[in-house]
Order: structure tokens, then sequence, then C-alpha cells
């Protein structure tokens, strides 16, 4: 509607139009900005609620890989550490064992469902470093690449690919033996895991994970997620 050959410039113009549609001469733009101003208010808070919750993950895993392995194993298993002495082979039994894989992905996913923290593979509970050559020994690729590959596609196929996301793998060395460091953020929905054609809830409680039944999980995730 503007015109350049009118005796006013553009801002008195939108000053103008604005003060017409306020006071309800032109109800119809009333209306326009009216929803549009509402739509943009929408839209501005959800972009800031987005950034918010990723700067605060960005800021944790931040702190996370700050912390050195001394440091995490010194202060022992929390609700935010957890010592595993390997991811899939049975140091008693002497060859895999695929209850521990279950075990491995149940405390990954109770990190998620909480507030995240640090999962340590070749450390064992008492905080002795065992490595990770028991577990090299059962892949085909025998080194920090195809243990990486074997996490990274146990959580999708156990919690999704989105779930993937969630998760940073470190590798560490003390005294010539590696310990595999899997940082884990916390979801920002429910992430549920896959066990034979069911799917399970597990959170983090202090130095141990649980699994919720169906109660529970409501209850938590209404406290948690809303």
């Amino acid at each position: 509607e503007y015109n350049r050959h009118i005796d006013f410039g553009l801002w008195e113009f939108l000053k103008m139009q604005l003060f017409n549609a306020l006071t309800l001469k032109t109800p119809v733009k009333f209306a326009f900005y009216l929803f549009f101003g509402g739509f943009m208010g929408v839209i501005s808070v959800l972009l800031m609620t987005i950034f918010r919750k990723r700067n605060r993950l960005i800021e944790q895993l931040k702190n996370e890989l700050e912390k050195t392995l001394t440091a995490l194993i010194s202060n022992g298993e929390s609700d935010e550490v957890e010592f595993k002495s390997s991811y899939r082979y049975d140091y008693r039994q002497q060859k895999v064992n695929k209850a521990l894989e279950n075990v491995v992905m149940k405390t990954i996913a109770g990190f998620m469902n909480s507030q995240g923290g640090s999962l340590l593979i070749g450390v064992a509970d008492d905080g002795s470093i065992v490595g990770l050559e028991a577990d090299y020994s059962t892949l085909n690729r025998k080194d920090s690449d195809g243990y990486t590959q074997l996490l990274m596609s146990a959580i999708a196929d156990r919690m999704g690919t989105p779930a993937c996301k969630l998760v940073k793998i470190l590798f560490h060395t003390h005294e010539n033996r590696e310990v595999c460091r899997i940082i884990i953020l916390p979801a920002p929905i429910p992430v549920y895991t896959r066990e034979e054609n069911q799917s399970k809830f597990y959170v983090r409680t202090g130095s141990g994970t649980r699994e919720m039944d169906i109660q529970e999980a409501i209850t938590y995730m209404k406290a948690k997620w809303g």
C-alpha cells in the first residue's frame, strides 16, 4: 500500500497503519497483526526453549569432557558414574555372554532417562582397570573403531537411532590398558529399551539402574517431561 510519491516516509506510514489498526479503524488489519504477533511470540518462545535445552546439554557435555579418567574412577560409582569390567566378555565363563550386553544397554538407557552420566567399560567394581583386550578378542575388527561400531549399533537396535545422538564414546589409555568411556546425555523424551519383543523403561537410582513398572514410569515421566 505504500507509495513513494506520498508526502510522508515509510516509517510514518507504518506508524499510521499500526495506529489505525490498534484503534480499530481497520479491524481486518488489527486481526492480522494480532494473529501474526501471537504466532511470532509462540515461535520465539519455542525457539528460546530449544536453545536453552541445547545449551544445557552442550554445557553438560563440556563438563563431562573436562573430567579425567583418574578423577572419575577415584570418586567411585554414583548416580552419574558406573563401572563395567566388559561389554560382552564374561571373565568367569571365559566366553561371550549376551546377558552382559543387556546390562550395559540397561545402564545407558537409565542414564538417558535420568540426568545423564559416564559409563566406564574396562573398569572393575573396585575401580581397578582390567582393560578392553578381552572384549576386543571377540570382535572382527579388534580395535577401538570396531568397539565403537559395536556399541553404537547395539544402541540403535535396542533404543532407536535417535538415541545415538545422546552418546559420545571416548577411549582412555592408563597403564597400557584401554578404557572405553561412554558419555550419556539426558534424553529430551523417554527412551525405551527393546528386550525380547518387549519395551522396558529404566532409570538411574543411586549407583544402580532400575526398571520401572507401568504406573511408576507414567508418574516419573509426568514429573520429568511433563
